[in-house]
């Protein structure tokens, strides 16, 4: 019987998508067989049949777990992290053994024992609470600044008179929801936080993608204009994933290419069809459907209608 790994190992689920599906009571051994039996013949992918389902029986895109507060996963209820300063458990190594690093006494493996040392406090350490509404805030934050970046860019992106529309869409764009992090601390103790936000997610209706080269580079000079408008991001350029809808067809165009020459004779560039039109990029295993977009679940941004 599969397991939950098995269809994000696939790409068949991401993890949003599996929480959906555990709130609706759906198992890794029957969500298969529950999707084909649905609506048979219709073209959807199974992801795409938990979001329908889960808006359709739950009124949202987005998981909910009560449980998943600081308060009920705390190991400790004190108001501020635990865990020591790295410099300081290196500041005590150095002084309990009497050496400056780089000098002839520099003993061989120091620095593998004070990596030693920090991975037994991280495992004995308890995470208390103000340790876990910490890294809450923090993923709130990210999300609010991804926001923020994404608005801007909407903003020149507007500018070109090609662009019709700017949608937001993805984990930007959603209520965030509590899970299990990447990182190890908080996935060994299995506590959930809030999503971290990876990628800004943002549909252009455009009439032509002439100027995709434009748009990259548009990225590129906000990357280095966030600080100036308050924004406090260490992100790179091609976090922005710019997908271009053809607003006479609705055809998906592809996706706006961050290299900065078109081809750049790699691999993704081997793919068919990418580079037909310059600087639009083609990935086969991202099937994109505008029509899946809805008030529910994406911001409008920019509309040269009148709205923004």
């Amino acid at each position: 019987m599969p397991a939950w790994a098995f269809f994000k190992n696939q790409g068949l689920l991401s993890e949003r998508h599996v929480l959906l599906a555990e709130e609706l009571g759906l198992t890794p051994g029957g969500i298969e067989a529950e999707f084909q039996q649905s609506r048979p013949g219709e073209n959807r992918l199974l992801l795409e049949w938990v979001e329908d389902l889960a808006f359709e029986k739950l009124g949202r895109y987005h998981p909910v777990d009560e449980k998943a507060t600081p308060e009920d996963q705390q190991q400790h209820p004190a108001e501020h992290s635990l865990l020591r300063d790295p410099g300081e458990v290196m500041d005590d190594y150095l002084r309990d053994h009497c050496f400056v690093p780089g000098s002839d006494d520099e003993p061989e493996d120091w620095y593998s024992e004070v990596g030693r040392r920090l991975e037994e406090i991280e495992i004995f350490t308890p995470a208390s609470y103000g340790e876990i509404h910490g890294e809450d805030m923090a993923m709130l934050r990210r999300q609010s600044d991804f926001r923020k970046a994404a608005t801007l860019l909407a903003k020149k992106l507007g500018e070109m008179e090609e662009v019709l529309s700017v949608v937001l869409f993805g984990s930007v764009a959603l209520p965030l929801w509590k899970e299990v992090p990447r990182f190890a601390r908080m996935r060994h103790r299995r506590i959930k936080i809030y999503h971290e936000c990876q990628n800004i997610d943002l549909a252009l209706r455009v009439t032509h993608a002439a100027r995709a080269e434009a748009m990259r580079k548009a990225c590129a000079r906000l990357v280095s204009e966030l600080v100036d408008h308050d924004i406090h991001l260490s992100i790179a350029h091609h976090l922005f994933c710019l997908h271009l809808i053809d607003a006479g067809t609705d055809q998906y165009l592809g996706m706006v290419c961050h290299y900065n020459q078109c081809p750049k004779h790699k691999e993704p560039c081997r793919v068919p069809g990418c580079g037909a039109k310059k600087f639009v990029q083609i990935l086969p295993w991202f099937h994109f459907k505008p029509e899946r977009l809805n008030p529910h679940n994406s911001l409008v941004l920019f509309d040269r209608g009148g709205r923004s």
